[in-house]
């Protein structure tokens, strides 16, 4: 988690800066908020040995795009489902609250949706949120529009600050020290 969500987040992010890009959308994941999250125990022993805290580093890395300077949209996606997209009731919050209903999972398509619908829109700017749906059966009307659905948030976006001690307690070690350049790509002529 450290070499790819982190440092590979930190070059993605310098990337795009480096090219002037106008907008990021990111796609985390929900549970940054919960350091005993079970995801965070993947590729460590359980006693802080090993290279886990998946969610954690990619939150660290969710706060050095917010640091960047570059206009970004994040959003943390429940469980992904290989369901049909477009036919949910999409819901959205922050701070893992989703965590804490039964609609904790999202169609990849749909996630995929949000995406798209997020570039270049003006509400989805400096924007970081949670995204579920309800499952068919529950009825409600499939949302198709990305600006309704982020209104609902009332003007909320995650709040980095929960979580923010265990976060920065990761070392990013020395790579995280030095600095990362971006060279230019190929282009063919």
């Amino acid at each position: 988690p450290r070499v790819v969500d982190y440092m590979g987040g930190k070059l993605q992010v310098d990337a795009a800066k480096a090219a002037g890009l106008q907008q990021v959308v990111w796609v985390g994941s929900m549970g940054g908020t919960q350091t005993d999250n079970f995801l965070n125990t993947i590729g460590g022993d359980g006693k802080g040995n090993g290279d886990g805290n998946i969610l954690l580093w990619k939150r660290k890395a969710e706060q050095y795009l917010i640091d960047s300077g570059v206009k970004y949209t994040i959003l943390h996606p429940g469980g992904l489902l290989d369901k049909p997209e477009g036919e949910r009731t999409l819901l959205v919050d922050v701070d893992d609250n989703l965590l804490s209903t039964q609609t904790r999972s999202v169609p990849r398509g749909d996630v995929a949706a949000v995406v798209v619908g997020c570039l270049g829109l003006a509400a989805a700017l400096d924007t970081a949120f949670d995204l579920a749906s309800k499952d068919v059966q529950e009825g409600g009307e499939a949302t198709r529009d990305v600006a309704a659905l982020l209104k609902s948030l009332g003007g909320k976006s995650c709040d980095y600050t929960v979580n923010q001690d265990d976060v920065n307690s990761l070392d990013g070690g020395q790579e995280e020290t030095t600095a990362t350049s971006v060279e230019e790509p190929v282009r063919d002529k």
